[in-house]
C-alpha cells in the first residue's frame, strides 16, 4: 500500500462528514478566494497612487483611489468573517459528531476491550485527541486554502509588475517545501509521543484519584507523587523538544525572508533608478512579497496542524476499527418477551486462551430459582455474563425460549435480563437517578417500592435529602452494603423476565440478607432467577442449586438434597454452619 493509500485510508474516518458539510466548505473557500482577491488588489492601486504622485496628479484623483482601496477592504473583511464562519463553524459540528461517534463506539465494545486499554488512554483520545483533528480540518483547511490562493494571486500580480524581480524572489523559495517537510516528519514524531505520554500521565492521574482510599491507607501518597512528577517532567521535555523543533523552523523562514527581501531591494533599486520600472511598481512589487511571506510562514503552522491532526486520528481510528466482538446477528434478530427458559448445552468458553468453563450443560424452567455457588474461579461470574452476551457465545450451546442466544436481539435480550453484581457501579448523581438507570423511568413510589425490596429504604430515609443524595463518584459516600441493595432495587425495577443476583449480598449483614431474602421473594414469584452466592444462607431456598468447580457442574440438586449426598456442598454448608456457631461464642 503506498503512503498515499495510507493516508487515505486514516482519513476516511472524516470524509462522510466532510461530505456532508460540503456546501460550508464550498462557502468558506469561495470566501478565501474572495478575500484574498480583493486584498490583493491594494498593492496594484498603492502602485497608481504613487505613479499619479510621481505625476503630480489632482488631489481628488488620488483620493478617489484611496477610497476604492478602502471600501475593498471592508468588503474584504466581510468575506473574511465568512470565511471564518462557514469553515470554523463546519470543522466545530465535525468535532461534536466525531466525539460522538466516539463514544457510541465505546459503548459498543465488550469488556475485553477495556482489560486491555486504561481509561485515561481512553479519555485523551476523546478529547485532545479530537480537538487536534478539529484544528487540523477547521483551521488548517482555512489556512492551506489561505496560502495556496493568497501565493498564486501574488505570485501572479508580481509577474505582472516585473517577470525578472519575480524569477529573483520566487526561485530561492524552493528550499521552503524541503525545510517544511524536514519539519513536518520531526513533528508527526514527536506529537505521537507527546500524546501517549499524555495518555499515560492522564491514565495515572485518574487511577489514584479513583483509588486515593487505598494511597493514603498504604501511606504511599509520597511515592505516587514522585512518580507523577517523573511522568509530568517526561511529558514536559517531550514539549519542549517539539517547541525547539518550532523554535529553529520560524527564525529559518525569517532569515529567508529577509535574504529575499534584501535581493528584491538591491535588484529592483537599480531597475527604479535605470528607469525599467516605476517606484510605484517597486513599492507594490514589495507589497505582493511581504504578502507572500505570511502565507509562508503559516505553512510550517500548517504543517504542524495536519501532523499532530493525522497523528491524533490514527489514535481514534484505532478504536473506531476495532470491531466490537458482540454484534446482532442477521437482519432481524429475534425479539419479544422472554418466558425464561434457559438451556446450557456443553458450553465451553476459554478467555485469553485460559479455560474457564468446560462442558457446562443445564436446563432452567420459567420460574425457576437456581442457585450458584463454589470456590473463586469456578466460572458462575462467567457463565451469567454470557447469558447476557457480554462475551461471544459459542453457537448451540446457549437458549432462551428455544432460541440460539446469538439470534436474540442484543437490545430485547439485556433489557430483559436484570442484573446485580456483586462490585455495583454507581453514578455520580443522586440515589433516585442510579435506581432509576436501568429503566429510564419511574416514579417516586416505584422507587421507594424497590428500595424497600432491597431494604434500602429505611437507610435512605436517613438520609437529609433522602432519594436526592447525591452518592458521589462510583457512589462513595454510601457503605459497601448500601450499593449493593441500590443495585439490586435498579435490577429488580426493570421488571425483568431473567434476574440474576452474582453474590450481590456479600457486604451486607446476616440480618440484613435475610431481610432482603424474605421480601424479594414476591418479586422471584413467576420469573426465572440465578443467584449465586459463597452463603448456604442465599441459596439454599432455590428450587436448584449448582456446585460449581474449575468450570465443571460437580453437583447438583436441591438443599436437602446435596446435604444428604455429603459432598463438597456438604463441607461448605458444615463449615458455614461452624462459623456462626463460633460467632456466637
Amino acid at each position: 500500500m503506498t503512503t498515499g493509500e495510507k493516508s487515505k485510508g486514516r482519513f476516511g474516518t472524516i470524509t462522510k462528514y466532510l461530505r456532508k458539510y460540503r456546501l460550508y466548505i464550498i462557502l468558506g473557500a469561495a470566501s478565501v478566494i474572495c478575500t484574498n482577491a480583493l486584498m490583493l488588489v491594494t498593492p496594484y492601486i498603492t502602485k497608481l497612487v504613487f505613479d499619479l504622485l510621481e505625476k503630480r496628479a489632482p488631489t481628488g484623483e488620488i483620493l478617489g483611489y484611496v477610497a476604492i482601496a478602502f471600501s475593498l477592504a471592508v468588503v474584504a473583511g466581510v468575506f473574511r468573517f465568512m470565511m471564518r464562519r462557514t469553515i470554523i463553524w463546519m470543522s466545530r459540528h465535525i468535532e461534536y459528531e466525531l466525539r460522538r461517534e466516539l463514544f457510541d463506539h465505546l459503548l459498543a465494545l465488550s469488556p475485553s476491550f477495556y482489560h486491555d486499554n486504561r481509561t485515561g488512554d481512553i479519555m485523551t483520545r476523546a478529547t485532545s485527541d479530537i480537538e487536534a483533528v478539529r484544528m487540523m480540518i477547521g483551521p488548517g483547511i482555512m489556512h492551506i486554502a489561505n496560502t495556496a490562493i493568497s501565493s498564486v494571486i501574488a505570485i501572479s500580480f508580481m509577474v505582472y509588475l516585473s517577470p525578472k524581480l519575480t524569477l529573483y524572489a520566487v526561485a530561492p523559495l524552493i528550499l521552503f517545501p524541503i525545510a517544511v517537510n524536514r519539519l513536518g516528519n520531526k513533528v508527526h514524531k514527536a506529537y505521537v509521543k507527546i500524546q501517549e505520554s499524555f495518555s499515560s500521565l492522564t491514565a495515572f492521574a485518574q487511577e489514584n484519584l479513583a483509588g486515593v482510599r487505598v494511597v493514603r491507607a498504604y501511606r504511599q501518597e509520597e511515592a505516587e507523587s514522585s512518580a507523577f512528577d517523573a511522568m509530568s517532567r517526561h511529558y514536559w521535555s517531550l514539549n519542549l523538544e517539539m517547541a525547539r523543533v518550532q523554535a529553529v523552523f520560524i527564525p529559518t523562514l525569517g532569515f529567508l525572508a529577509s535574504l529575499l527581501t534584501l535581493v528584491v531591494f538591491y535588484f529592483g533599486g537599480r531597475d527604479v533608478l535605470a528607469g525599467n520600472i516605476t517606484l510605484g511598481t517597486m513599492v507594490a512589487f514589495m507589497a505582493y512579497l511581504a504578502m507572500l511571506f505570511w502565507p509562508l510562514f503559516a505553512l510550517g503552522w500548517v504543517v504542524s496542524l495536519y501532523q499532530r491532526g493525522m497523528a491524533s486520528l490514527e489514535r481514534i481510528n484505532s478504536i473506531l476499527h476495532t470491531t466490537p466482538l458482540i454484534q446482532n446477528n442477521g437482519d432481524s434478530p429475534h425479539e419479544g418477551r422472554m418466558k425464561g427458559d434457559i438451556q446450557v448445552r456443553n458450553l465451553r468458553f476459554a478467555y485469553n486462551e485460559r479455560p474457564i468453563l468446560d462442558g457446562i450443560s443445564v436446563h432452567i424452567k420459567p420460574g425457576q430459582t437456581v442457585g450458584l455457588v463454589g470456590p473463586t474461579g469456578s466460572g458462575k461470574t462467567t457463565l451469567i455474563s454470557l447469558l447476557t452476551r457480554l462475551y461471544p457465545v459459542p453457537r448451540g450451546t446457549i437458549f432462551i425460549d428455544s432460541v440460539d442466544i446469538n439470534d436474540w436481539s442484543l437490545g430485547s435480550l439485556r433489557s430483559q435480563i436484570g442484573v446485580a453484581p456483586q462490585e455495583p457501579f454507581l453514578f455520580s448523581d443522586t440515589i433516585a437517578a442510579n435506581i432509576r438507570f436501568g429503566k429510564g423511568m419511574g416514579g417516586d413510589e416505584d422507587i421507594r417500592e424497590v428500595a424497600s425490596v432491597a431494604a434500602l429504604s429505611k437507610d435512605v430515609d436517613s438520609f437529609p435529602r433522602g432519594y436526592d443524595t447525591i452518592v458521589g463518584e462510583r457512589g462513595i459516600t454510601l457503605s459497601g452494603g448500601q450499593k449493593q441493595r441500590a443495585a439490586i432495587a435498579r435490577a429488580v425495577l426493570t421488571d425483568p423476565a431473567i434476574l440474576i443476583l452474582d453474590d450481590a449480598t456479600s457486604s451486607v449483614d446476616t440480618e440484613t440478607e435475610h431481610e432482603i431474602s424474605e421480601r424479594i421473594k414476591h418479586v422471584l414469584a413467576g420469573r426465572t432467577a440465578i443467584v449465586i452466592s459463597h452463603r448456604i444462607s442465599s441459596v439454599k431456598d432455590a428450587d436448584m442449586i449448582l456446585y460449581l468447580e474449575e468450570g465443571r457442574i460437580v453437583e447438583s440438586g436441591s438443599h436437602d438434597d446435596l446435604v444428604a449426598l455429603g459432598g463438597r456442598y456438604a463441607d461448605l454448608h458444615r463449615s458455614q454452619l461452624l462459623e456462626l456457631e463460633l460467632e456466637k461464642l
